[in-house]
């Protein structure tokens, strides 16, 4: 057994600590590559009473841009409930409701293919006595393809750097 000095700290081996850094460091890319989660279940564009009951409408995604977006009724509803899309050069969508995951949510799916200004009319109850709900939304150009492939484009990076890692471990126990 070794005596050592009153106060002096064991410590790891150089190659330990150093070998802990290197995979915090090589491990850095993935925290970073990760692709944020898009569960936020859009934007709240009115709220209000409707069939003596409290609704709301709900788009999805946030901000909309050129192709499928989510229109969310969530309140009382009629079967017949539909959704009218007006883009300002006057191309017309139409969508009707279908049941959501709650039991007063009803979802619509909208492809919409121009970007602009479009203006939504929801009618809860069929043509019935209820006022429909009237709200503008902006849908922006679509995403570049480059931002939608940009984690397949790099995910390269980290398979790299672990083989490296393992490479240089191997070279440097021997």
């Amino acid at each position: 057994m070794t005596h050592r000095p009153a106060g002096h700290l064991r410590t790891r081996p150089r190659g330990l600590r150093r070998s802990r850094w290197m995979s915090l460091l090589f491990t850095m890319p993935l925290w970073i590559a990760t692709v944020p989660a898009e569960a936020d279940g859009g934007v709240v564009v009115w709220t209000g009473l409707r069939l003596d009951r409290p609704s709301a409408v709900i788009v999805s995604p946030p901000a909309p841009r050129i192709g499928e977006i989510e229109i969310a009724w969530v309140g009382a509803r009629h079967p017949e409930a539909s959704v009218t899309a007006r883009h300002v050069d006057g191309l017309e969508l139409l969508a009707a409701f279908e049941p959501g995951l709650l039991a007063d949510e009803h979802r619509a799916l909208l492809d919409l293919g121009i970007p602009g200004a479009w203006s939504m009319r929801l009618d809860p109850d069929g043509e019935g006595p209820a006022a429909p709900v009237v709200f503008e939304l902006v849908v922006g150009d679509a995403i570049p393809p480059w931002r939608t492939m940009w984690p397949a484009i790099f995910a390269w990076v980290p398979l790299v750097a672990i083989g490296l890692a393992a490479a240089w471990r191997r070279t440097s126990t021997r």
